[in-house]
């Protein structure tokens, strides 16, 4: 939904944000999201937000390095990385670290951010005030294995299975598609049992 400028505001807060996975979470509870998103309230950050992010920082730093190094692991890399990381971090890391190997000629990216405009075409630059993302996500890691497969694997930072069939499995595959019409099936990897990081 997009705001028209003269749309009153609440507060004087700015204009709705663009609809991603974590904002649809938050509509779960209307004040938290009005005093997230529409008011702009700072809110301290959780712990195991704080985790999570050092996690994904972590494995995108080591499969950036697996792309450039034309390797499918690298565990004194990894390992490296993981020394720097907090303890909590460290613990779910190490499940990670000895059950994945990449094939980094399929790597597209990782932390892909994707924003699209009200006509679901993408936004070159976010940023840029003449263009207003109304849907928006990153994709913790996307592989392409042809012109028309692609397979996003999502990471989480707590020890919770991931229902298959949520707003994200579908949301993030649709941010892609739209980034990249020729793609015709897009695989989406919540964390499993076996393989949950």
């Amino acid at each position: 939904m997009k705001l028209s400028t003269d749309c009153p505001r609440l507060n004087g807060a700015k204009p709705i944000p663009p609809l991603s996975q974590s904002r649809h979470g938050d509509m779960a509870c209307e004040t938290l999201y009005v005093r997230k998103h529409v008011q702009s309230a700072r809110l301290a950050e959780s712990e195991p937000a704080a985790q999570g992010i050092e996690i994904h920082q972590v494995l995108a730093s080591y499969i950036n390095h697996l792309v450039g190094a034309k390797r499918v692991t690298d565990l004194e890399v990894l390992d490296a990385l993981m020394r720097a990381a907090g303890t909590e971090a460290r613990e779910v890391l190490e499940k990670f670290r000895d059950n994945h190997a990449f094939d980094p000629e399929k790597i597209l990216a990782t932390e892909l951010h994707i924003a699209l405009d009200e006509n679901f075409l993408p936004i070159q630059h976010p940023g840029d005030a003449s263009q207003t993302a109304e849907y928006e996500g990153t994709l913790d890691l996307v592989m392409l294995h042809s012109l028309t497969d692609a397979e996003i694997d999502d990471w989480k930072s707590y020890f919770q299975i991931i229902d298959a069939d949520t707003f994200q499995s579908k949301f993030y595959p649709f941010l892609l598609m739209c980034l990249n019409p020729s793609l015709e099936r897009v695989k989406f990897h919540p964390p499993s049992e076996e393989n949950r990081t």
